[in-house]
């Protein structure tokens, strides 16, 4: 059979299944950060859509019905880009048996399609002061405004804050006072640290101790059972670390899979005996805005 014309065919299942098998020991946190969604286009639009107000009074309304605007919020904008990876194999290798050879260079091909993927979904929080979100200022900036009709301004950025109990709680009640365009409350529920390595500890000992961390009393840690950790060894700066709210992430933060990457399968090579693998993708991924987190640098 492998010494057959269609040779690099039949390795095909084979090879997908090293593939599958070796990212699906690692951890992916696309499916964690992001909602995950299909898409049949070119590119995905979203506008911000504006809240409605409270109830009115009904005297207050001329006994009637009170019926509000609902203003058009920022626009956001999804770009598939294209991307690949290939990978050869010569004949040989199976004539002589070299399984162990092409497995290894199968699954450094894996490597190449996790580190990718996820070198992508980290990019909002390693480039948050520099990308630019649909409000036309950076993911985490001090100056992000309520909407396009409103001139309120709200942050989601601190420099020098350590990492620490008594900064955990104050960006979580500066959180509780971020609104909507009409005012209402967003509710913001603060509950996972997002920490490179080198703040695992701290963060731990914030979410995981008995007693308040930091101080000489003996006070209850309030903390405990109240917050997540995740350790995400992509993040590029070491003294940043990020408070989410989980579900206001995984309502805001998209990733479009245009065209998920499968590896595929070339005819060999009629000179050199070469057959030819390849994965090629489609996605696009960011917020449609910006208030399901707080980033702090150190």
């Amino acid at each position: 059979m492998m010494k057959s014309a269609n040779w690099q065919e039949f390795l095909l299942p084979t090879l997908r299944k090293i593939v599958d098998k070796h990212v699906g020991q690692l951890k992916d946190f696309v499916p964690v950060m992001y909602t995950v969604e299909s898409s049949n286009k070119a590119q995905e639009f979203m506008h911000q859509i504006g809240s409605v107000g409270q109830m009115k009074k009904w005297g207050e309304s001329g006994n009637q019905v009170y019926y509000e605007d609902i203003y058009k919020g920022y626009k956001s904008t999804w770009t598939h880009d294209k991307w690949s990876i290939g990978l050869t194999i010569e004949r040989e290798l199976l004539e002589d048996t070299m399984y162990q050879e092409v497995k290894a260079r199968t699954k450094t091909l894996a490597d190449s399609i996790y580190h990718t993927r996820q070198a992508h979904a980290v990019a909002p929080f390693n480039e948050c002061r520099s990308a630019i979100g649909p409000d036309g200022v950076p993911l985490a900036a001090t100056n992000h405004p309520v909407s396009p009709q409103n001139n309120k301004t709200w942050s989601n950025f601190a420099e020098n804050c350590p990492l620490n109990a008594d900064n955990v709680e104050e960006i979580r009640n500066e959180a509780k006072t971020w609104t909507d365009d009409k005012g209402n409350k967003l509710l913001i529920q603060m509950d996972t640290l997002i920490v490179p390595s080198k703040l695992r500890k701290q963060a731990k000992i914030i979410a995981d101790t008995d007693q308040e961390p930091d101080t000489a009393m003996n006070n209850v840690n309030i903390w405990k059972g109240a917050v997540n950790v995740i350790e995400w060894d992509f993040l590029d700066d070491s003294d940043m670390w990020f408070f989410v709210d989980m579900n206001r992430m995984k309502r805001f933060l998209y990733w479009f899979e245009r065209r998920k990457p499968t590896l595929a399968q070339d005819k060999e090579d009629f000179d050199t005996e070469v057959g030819k693998y390849k994965v090629v993708g489609r996605w696009s991924l960011g917020p449609s805005e910006t208030s399901f987190f707080y980033a702090c640098k150190q």
